[in-house]
């Protein structure tokens, strides 16, 4: 089914419908809420707040917008709203299978990936949420940066410079510690 059609039948409230809009967005919410909020029942919550938040909306969703662009400014405006001061979390169970099944052959590889991945998870937290964000969604989930506009509803050149900010801090945080495997 097309998304439009699943959209507006979603929108008269056919509950098939939107069982079939939640298992085709669940992935996309929690991953992007997690990677802001790095915190596995945290992003479970904001993901869940989210489709609450469209499921209200969807009734006066215009089409003006592409729906995933829509979907992603909720998903990333409940998440910012979910921040807290906690520290990051030590990788998910998820992300480790994925590591070990990467490097199986070589012990060594397997301790640096992860020290890699949760440096980065890291340092990446210790960016003001703003720049988190972009970052996240440039980086991490590929958007354009017209798209992280549109999301985050702020010129583009604002995403350009927290983008430009956010890298350059992480490097900052970064190149003391790993040095010239930075680059």
């Amino acid at each position: 089914m097309d998304e439009r059609h699943l959209l507006e039948r979603c929108g008269k409230g056919d509950e098939r419908a939107w069982a079939e809009l939640v298992n085709r967005y669940w992935g996309l919410a929690f991953r992007i809420a997690y990677r802001i909020l790095r915190n596995k029942e945290d992003a479970e919550d904001a993901a869940q707040e989210a489709f609450v938040q469209v499921y209200r909306s969807l009734p006066t969703f215009q089409h003006r917008s592409n729906f995933r662009t829509w979907f992603y400014r909720i998903v990333v405006r409940v998440a910012m709203a979910h921040l807290s001061s906690e520290s990051a979390e030590p990788l998910e169970e998820s992300a480790e299978a994925e590591i070990l099944e990467c490097a199986r052959e070589d012990p060594e590889k397997i301790l640096l990936a992860r020290e890699r991945e949760q440096l980065l998870d890291w340092a990446i937290q210790q960016l003001p949420p703003d720049w988190r964000a972009v970052l996240v969604l440039r980086e991490i989930e590929g958007l354009s940066y017209a798209e992280i506009a549109e999301i985050l509803g702020i010129p583009i050149g604002t995403v350009e410079s927290r983008l430009f900010r956010a890298r350059k801090k992480l490097r900052q945080i970064l190149e003391p510690i790993l040095g010239d495997e930075w680059r």
